[in-house]
């Protein structure tokens, strides 16, 4: 097997604006368009090697800039395998400013193109960098749903998440009830609200196939197309993932190193979106993790490292802990009370 090539990528934004570059003909993958970034050198971290190659590309300084970890890709190519380390930047307005000219520091082309063209498929890139375009649909906080017995009946708990859900956000679906009332909560609730992303528990897809009328698989179709699976612990560590259909995309549980290197392993042969890495803090749901406190900061920072796949954090955290989730390597938070309480 040839040699891996560990390279730095830096998604540079600014106001949903992205930096690209353009790769001559002469280059690998060459004619198509590229994010800024580089070759790690040996004696590097990704974060080293993504700050010295973004200034010697383009001349700009990324040293105090948060570098929001996205995730690791590996492909192989005929002639080479790369492992890409990909970073998310946001730059001020006076560094996007200073970006202007449309030349690098070497005289290559570099353009600022909008979001939705780049998620379009407006500008080829690489080969190894679609899953890049798919990471940078994920918002920085994903919602998770209370159980029905937290409300009084299922058209209550479908009228709180229809109206607090913000447009075009992502949800983990929980209702943790009996299938008939899994498949009318689900049903009603992505019929009043299409642009939500679901994230569907392995076990309630399977109960929606089995419970969804007839009528209505056309839209579970549709639902399939939009959502993503999600596997808790259990199913990660214990499920064959030959069984596991590849025309899903999915998100998982994890705890521990164990799990991490589990997903990075299903990453290589599904669409693996990211990971609910907890419990951060303690939370009242989980009172078992009260006695330690939850795995706290820096042990969760040592652990997104070991992902390949964008890292949420989960467990006692809000939105006021992003910029910590980000300086510890998630490229988000998730939780159940990012919503205001249920009245």
């Amino acid at each position: 097997m040839s040699k891996v090539v560990n390279v730095a990528v830096a998604v540079i934004h600014f106001n949903n604006q992205y930096l690209l570059g353009f790769r001559h003909a002469s280059q690998h993958q060459g004619n198509r368009y590229e994010f800024v970034g580089g070759k790690i050198e040996p004696n590097e971290t990704p974060t080293q090697g993504l700050i010295r190659e973004v200034y010697e590309e383009i001349g700009l300084d990324i040293a105090q800039n948060t570098a929001v970890k996205m995730g690791v890709i590996r492909h192989d190519y005929a002639d080479k395998s790369v492992a890409l380390h990909v970073f998310k930047i946001q730059v001020s307005q006076a560094q996007f400013d200073g970006l202007q000219q449309g030349k690098g520091k070497e005289g290559q082309a570099v353009t600022w193109v909008h979001q939705s063209d780049l998620i379009a498929n407006q500008y080829p890139l690489p080969d190894a960098n679609a899953r890049i375009l798919e990471w940078l649909k994920l918002p920085n906080t994903i919602y998770i749903t209370q159980p029905l017995d937290s409300f009084v009946s299922v058209d209550m708990w479908v009228d709180f998440y229809s109206q607090k859900l913000s447009q075009g956000s992502h949800c983990y679906l929980r209702p943790q009830t009996n299938d008939e009332n899994t498949t009318a909560m689900i049903d009603a609730l992505l019929t009043i609200r299409a642009d939500i992303t679901p994230i569907i528990q392995y076990a309630t897809l399977a109960c929606l196939v089995e419970h969804l009328p007839e009528r209505l698989f056309k839209r579970l179709d549709a639902w399939l197309k939009n959502s993503m699976v999600h596997l808790n612990h259990q199913q990660l560590m214990t499920l064959d993932f030959s069984s596991l259909s590849k025309n899903y995309r999915y998100f998982a549980s994890c705890h521990d190193q164990h799990s991490l290197s589990r997903l990075n392993t299903l990453a290589t042969s599904h669409t693996v979106m990211g990971c609910f890495l907890s419990p951060v803090l303690a939370t009242p749901t989980h009172p078992e993790t009260f006695q330690s406190g939850g795995m706290g900061w820096q042990a969760f920072g040592e652990l997104a490292k070991l992902g390949d796949v964008p890292v949420f954090a989960l467990g006692g955290v809000g939105r006021a802990d992003l910029a910590t989730a980000y300086e510890h390597g998630a490229m988000g938070i998730a939780g159940i009370r990012l919503l205001a309480d249920k009245v």
